[in-house]
């Protein structure tokens, strides 16, 4: 039977993880206290189609036709740059 060879020599499985595993410093990330929405209205009417299908696949609304014509209407927005 063939065996692999370890991809790693280490003491131990703790010293692995602290090793190439560390938490990241979050003090030279920006934070930003406000969130902006998008000024892009193709950008913005996808978000919403997208929000629409996901409600649809895990509460079984039905929105009839309005999904398909936020996706056609979002499309055609962000196809010429709107």
């Amino acid at each position: 039977m063939f065996h692999a060879a370890p991809l790693f020599i280490s003491n131990g499985p703790d010293q692995f993880m602290h090793r190439h595993f560390e938490r990241a410093n979050a003090i030279g990330l920006p934070q930003n206290d406000v969130m902006t929405i998008t000024k892009n209205l193709g950008m913005l009417l996808l978000a919403i189609y997208l929000i629409c299908v996901g409600l649809v696949g895990l509460v079984g609304l039905s929105l009839g036709i309005v999904p398909a014509i936020l996706a056609i209407v979002a499309g055609i927005l962000i196809l010429i740059g709107r």
